[in-house]
């Protein structure tokens, strides 16, 4: 009976040693839940409470709707808020109709966050107003621990180059204060009236911004606006997409992940204000 009990405890532990060879590690930031997590990317073996419930979501709100022309085309831009402290959404259909004209497409947008979007380069609808349907995603994203990136911008200035083709341009450079690399952050200028009104706005692409490292940026404009402007800066990265992240220092990094995928569409998408104005 001695001899049985010996080789049943050995092969107990030859099947538990091999099972915790063979287990799945936590990675804690890939949107998929697996090793010891109690959740997706959340347990104690990640740092970080998994979530009981769902709070019931807030519906957007459409705080401002403004129609910028330059030259012989028009923006509409809206600028949209997000009254969740702990949701946010990925797939935020819009429309815009204007006269002759209509846009539609869609936006994502991070918890207790207000940002633009816009229709881009329309056909002037002079005389008329647009109307504008920002609709509720169909799914909320739960957000853990949520961070935006850190991304500094300095040595900012706006000028009016005298030439025949820009009437104005920003220049400066980016840091990424962030703990990952980002294969794709976006910068946008925005320029207001001393009310508050946007006269101005456009944006460009900083590919590949590792850890620690500065980019310069440029962005200009070929149609004229006020000169006497207030200039600030948004800057964002598409935290949906895991395939934004080159590389991830640390699970501690990404906590916030929701395991959700999503491709940007054009200039209205995520903006982080960074409260920082021209130079």
């Amino acid at each position: 009976m001695l001899i049985i009990a010996t080789v049943v405890i050995v092969l107990a532990g030859l099947v538990l040693g091999i099972r915790w060879l063979l287990r799945v590690k936590p990675t804690c930031f890939d949107g998929v839940k697996n090793g010891e997590e109690e959740g997706i990317d959340c347990g104690s073996i990640c740092g970080v409470s998994c979530p009981t419930s769902q709070p019931d979501p807030k519906p957007l709100v459409v705080k401002n709707i403004q129609i910028i022309q330059g030259g012989s085309k028009c923006d509409i831009v809206i600028d949209v808020s997000n009254p969740n402290s702990t949701l946010g959404a990925q797939h935020i259909p819009y429309e815009i109709k204007w006269g002759a004209v209509q846009s539609r497409g869609e936006f994502y947008i991070y918890p207790s966050e207000e940002r633009y979007i816009a229709g881009m380069n329309l056909s002037c609808q002079n005389g008329q107003n647009p109307q504008v349907d920002v609709k509720d995603p169909p799914k909320w994203e739960l957000f853990r621990g949520y961070e935006k990136p850190n991304l500094e911008i300095s040595n900012s200035r706006l000028d009016y180059p005298e030439n025949s083709y820009e009437f104005a341009e920003v220049s400066g450079i980016i840091t990424n204060h962030s703990p990952f690399d980002l294969k794709e952050v976006e910068v946008y200028a925005i320029v207001k009236d001393f009310s508050g009104n946007v006269v101005a706005i456009n944006r460009t692409t900083v590919n590949s911004l590792l850890v620690g490292t500065k980019r310069e940026f440029r962005i200009f404009w070929t149609h004229p606006f006020a000169k006497n402007g207030i200039g600030s800066f948004f800057t964002t990265s598409n935290l949906f997409n895991s395939g934004n992240f080159l590389k991830a220092y640390g699970s501690e990094s990404a906590k916030w992940t929701t395991g959700s995928d999503n491709v940007n569409l054009n200039y209205n998408e995520n903006m982080n204000y960074s409260g920082q104005k021209y130079e």
